[in-house]
């Protein structure tokens, strides 16, 4: 009996557990450069482990659905979920994940030297949580999964235009100054104007207006720009009933007031337009710049063995902060397999498959990673490694994150149909989020 029970501890302290050999570990997440970069290690790793790495990328709104109905209704079926920061409440609070001390007593001799390198403020963003989410007043955090991804905004331009002599020349003449990359929200919507040159069926810029919070977050990032915010505090999940909204201050009224001021310089149907459209119509090559999600740009620029579309150029979104994004890796509590799901999240996790990673369009949580000589081929990775080190809170993630995003994008497209001023759709922003707060908190 004694060696019986000894043999069941055992198995649960190894990395892959008595159970987990030969498992199938199913992974659930966006279909972007983040979950690709994963696949295109998949084969590596399975020929050094007894598992079957089964990979479901999905569009954004699918990803989602499917992996909170998959937690509502207890089915298990999927083992690792790749979410973002507005999931992290949710999960905890309704018990649906393991935290990192539960994945680390299952496993012996896992190494955790990474930690140390990751980007501290991306890491405290997307996967940490109130320890008691019932209390949180007590303060004390957990950890509950390690960054996936570090997301962020940046700004892409058109670099033949800018570059263009007689473009320079002619913005010099308008302006009195060189024609540059846009560092701020003046010199954005100079630049804006500038390239909207009808006769030469050209754009300055093309946002993103769909709803599914691709508008909220472009302008969360225009926000910050004018040093905004929609509440006051330091991380994402953070706040309650009671922490004041923040949209009815004079740079929320100014953002909604500058983000309809580029109406005339936008290309295509703003209410349509997400990351991927956003994506297509800057390489239609008519456009001079826009503000893209970091995991789309390897869709942009790679061309395939090593190559890339040299068009474009990268630089930090204007203003001197960015914004924070990204997920964590969840292990499913009803996952048949979290020892051999954990060790496969902690291989992804070493530099030395981060760096891999990187070079095939992993925004990497791991700042170290950023420094290797193999990636300083990939054209952004200056400026996205120059967003995580600035970026701070922006976006919600507590219980009320999806109110908030769907009421601002409802205000905003409103504001830009001419069907509320600035200040009525703050105002009407403001006083829905305060109506569903009180449920949502309870």
């Amino acid at each position: 009996m004694k060696n019986l029970l000894f043999w069941l501890i055992a198995c649960t302290l190894l990395f892959t557990s008595c159970d987990d050999k030969g498992s199938k570990i199913t992974i659930i997440g966006e279909n972007s450069s983040n979950i690709q970069a994963m696949e295109s290690l998949e084969k590596e790793y399975e020929s050094n482990h007894e598992v079957d790495l089964v990979f479901k990328p999905n569009t954004w709104e699918d990803a989602f659905n499917k992996s909170n109905q998959d937690f509502a209704n207890k089915t298990g079926l999927y083992d690792i979920i790749l979410q973002y920061n507005f999931s992290l409440s949710s999960f905890v609070r309704n018990d649906y994940v393991y935290n990192l001390d539960e994945l680390k007593q299952m496993t012996k001799g896992g190494d955790y030297s990474f930690e140390d390198k990751l980007f501290e403020n991306v890491w405290k963003e997307v996967g940490y949580y109130y320890k008691n989410p019932q209390s949180p007043q007590e303060g004390e955090l957990q950890s509950v999964g390690y960054p996936f991804s570090a997301n962020t905004m940046l700004l892409v331009y058109n670099k033949q235009l800018f570059n263009d002599p007689q473009q320079q020349q002619a913005y010099k003449e308008r302006y009195g100054q060189e024609l540059s990359v846009p560092k701020d929200m003046e010199s954005f919507y100079r630049v804006a104007e500038f390239f909207t040159q009808p006769e030469k069926d050209l754009k300055g810029v093309v946002l993103q207006g769909a709803t599914g919070g691709w508008l909220y977050y472009e302008w969360i990032s225009l926000l910050q720009g004018f040093d905004g915010k929609v509440m006051d505090k330091d991380q994402g999940w953070k706040g309650n009933a009671s922490t004041p909204i923040l949209l009815m201050s004079p740079q929320s009224i100014e953002a909604a007031n500058y983000y309809k001021s580029l109406k005339p310089f936008n290309a295509g149907n703003f209410t349509t337009i997400d990351a991927v459209e956003q994506r297509n119509i800057l390489e239609k090559g008519k456009v001079a710049m826009g503000i893209i999600w970091s995991d789309y740009m390897w869709g942009l620029i790679d061309e395939g063995n090593g190559k890339f579309d040299e068009r474009f150029g990268f630089a930090p979104t204007p203003g001197d902060k960015s914004i924070i994004a990204g997920g964590a890796f969840y292990i499913n509590k009803q996952s048949k397999y979290p020892a051999a799901a954990f060790e496969y999240e902690l291989y992804l996790m070493q530099e030395t498959t981060q760096i891999k990673m990187i070079q095939q369009g992993l925004c990497s949580p791991m700042k170290t990673a950023y420094d290797a000589p193999e990636v300083q081929k990939v054209p952004y990775i200056k400026a996205l490694k120059t967003s995580l080190e600035r970026a701070v809170y922006m976006m919600e993630a507590a219980p009320d994150a999806d109110l908030i995003s769907n009421a601002l994008t409802s205000a905003l497209q409103k504001i830009w149909n001419d069907e509320l001023t600035a200040e009525q759709g703050m105002q009407q922003a403001k006083e829905e989020i305060e109506r569903g707060r009180a449920e949502l908190f309870k």
